[in-house]
């Protein structure tokens, strides 16, 4: 049985282009439940994990699916003691309770995993061995509340298709490096959670159309805030799991190149507008959305694919670096068999960060001095040498020129 108040729920996760070019399993995880308590009382939820990846976390994958299972199991146990309508004991359990619970479920279930581990455990079990951040949204009749730690999103959409963040990490503090996040493997881990925790009445929220929740490879995919809310703001339209699923292996692709997942509900209730009735993700460089729909055209030529990454980040120089590093392995794959480069210039559109690559290595790129710079660094790390772009001035992106956001023109 679905709540009256919201349509089924989905949910998503994708292996990330780098991921899958290393031949790493994916190390996110997402789940929406149904859940029914006292009186037959229906409540929904989302949930998406993101593991640390890092060689410290070389199970990380088991630890975010593990996460979300036991947050599903410890939501359950709740529901079936305490009344929705009891929003001032679900508010508290939001803030405190729902932490613990999860997080003693958590270590349970990785203890139980390593004894598994074949032929046998290596060691002591280290939680940061399954480290996993993790983001859970409840869905009641009449409220809908959210709770976690990392640094996950969480973005609402009203009826106008606006969107606004509700939820991101705060800060860490400034001894925090720029990749670092709160983890349900740190002993402080049930503390973080109480600054996630929200409850809002469905009645004090009438515009509200849908929430999005997603791990971090969403927003990091994206070559500003804007258009990471842009994104949120048209994904909801998108009406079965494949194109859900297709949209997100296009963010990876042409994004961060990072694992993502997002979960996302819609009120139930006749949006106040028209949404396209065939819609697709395509995510080029800036990660600028764009929905594919009815409409098309036919008369524009495409854009280059290569040119669209460079402008993205060149309009925004801070993200250049955490787009780049990644690409490290893929760098030293050009410098090693230069041939590479011609398979990805073929074909831009499905690799436009590694094709940007390539013209680099080729002298046939024009970047901004920011990104000039970090190509240049990543060329001298992997032992080569980037050679002198030609001056071709038509192929340089002016720093602020990026292709703006559904809506914005």
């Amino acid at each position: 049985m679905v709540s009256s108040a919201w349509l089924a729920p989905r949910a998503c996760s994708v292996i990330g282009a780098a991921h899958r070019r290393q031949g790493k399993p994916c190390q996110d995880a997402s789940l929406t439940a149904q859940l029914t308590g006292q009186g037959g009382q229906t409540l929904q939820l989302l949930a998406v994990a993101d593991g640390h990846g890092s060689s410290r976390s070389w199970l990380s994958d088991r630890g975010s699916a593990l996460a979300c299972r036991e947050a599903e199991r410890a939501v359950a146990e709740v529901l079936a003691v305490t009344p929705l309508e009891d929003t001032t004991a679900w508010e508290t359990w939001l803030a405190s309770g729902l932490a613990a619970a999860v997080q003693r479920r958590w270590r349970e279930a990785i203890a139980a995993d390593w004894k598994q581990r074949k032929p046998n455990p290596p060691g002591p079990l280290e939680p940061v061995t399954y480290g996993c951040t993790l983001g859970l949204v409840l869905l009641a009749p009449r409220w809908w509340g959210c709770t976690g730690l990392g640094d996950w999103d969480l973005v609402a959409v009203t009826e106008k298709g606006s969107a606004s963040l509700v939820s991101e990490e705060p800060s860490l503090g400034p001894q925090a490096s720029g990749e670092a996040t709160a983890s349900l493997c740190l002993p402080e881990g049930p503390a973080l959670w109480g600054p996630r925790a929200q409850l809002h009445p469905l009645a004090a929220q009438p515009q509200l159309r849908a929430l999005v929740l997603s791990t971090d490879g969403v927003r990091k995919s994206c070559a500003s805030d804007a258009d990471f809310l842009a994104l949120c703001g048209q994904v909801i339209a998108l009406r079965s799991p494949q194109e859900l699923e297709e949209g997100l292996a296009q963010i990876t692709r042409q994004g961060s190149g990072d694992d993502v997942s997002l979960a996302m509900a819609l009120r139930q209730r006749p949006p106040s507008r028209r949404w396209p009735l065939a819609a697709a993700l395509l995510l080029a460089g800036a990660t600028t959305l764009a929905v594919v729909g009815l409409v098309r055209r036919p008369t524009a030529p495409p854009a280059d694919p290569v040119l669209v990454q460079q402008r993205a980040l060149c309009a925004d120089p801070s993200r250049i670096r955490a787009n780049l590093t990644p690409r490290r392995a893929q760098l030293q794959q050009l410098r090693r068999d230069p041939s590479l480069a011609a398979q990805l210039l073929a074909a831009p559109q499905n690799d436009p960060l590694g094709a940007l690559l390539a013209r680099s290595q080729r002298g046939s790129l024009n970047p901004c001095p920011a990104l000039e710079q970090q190509l240049m660094a990543l060329w001298r790390d992997a032992g080569g040498k980037m050679p002198a772009a030609a001056q071709r001035s038509n192929e340089r992106p002016p720093a602020g020129d990026r292709p703006a956001a559904p809506g914005s023109r």
